[in-house]
């Protein structure tokens, strides 16, 4: 039997804190409450389920860097090239 979980009928999932954060990704408990570094390689992918959300809502600040990314944004009129890297920042909500 094969479920399929359909996402656009569902909130996103809250993450109140960074211990949170590391539980739901299968990572180790944080060494410090409020400020914690992973590398993705380390997260545990699974598939979206109702116990295992797919779109968040994060009450922290998150700074994410990725090497390589190969990636092109045009931005108005200016196209930005990512080929080496980029970052991004996002805030609590």
């Amino acid at each position: 039997m094969s479920v399929v979980w359909n996402m656009a009928n569902q909130q996103p999932y809250r993450i109140k804190t960074i211990n949170e954060f590391h539980r739901l990704r299968g990572l180790p408990k944080p060494e410090h409450p409020l400020i914690s570094v992973v590398d993705f390689a380390d997260f545990k992918h699974q598939h979206p389920t109702e116990n295992n959300p797919m779109s968040w809502v994060l009450d922290f600040y998150s700074i994410s860097l990725k090497r390589d990314s190969g990636a092109k944004v045009k931005y108005g009129q200016q196209e930005y090239d990512f080929d080496e890297g980029l970052m991004f920042f996002l805030a609590p909500g």
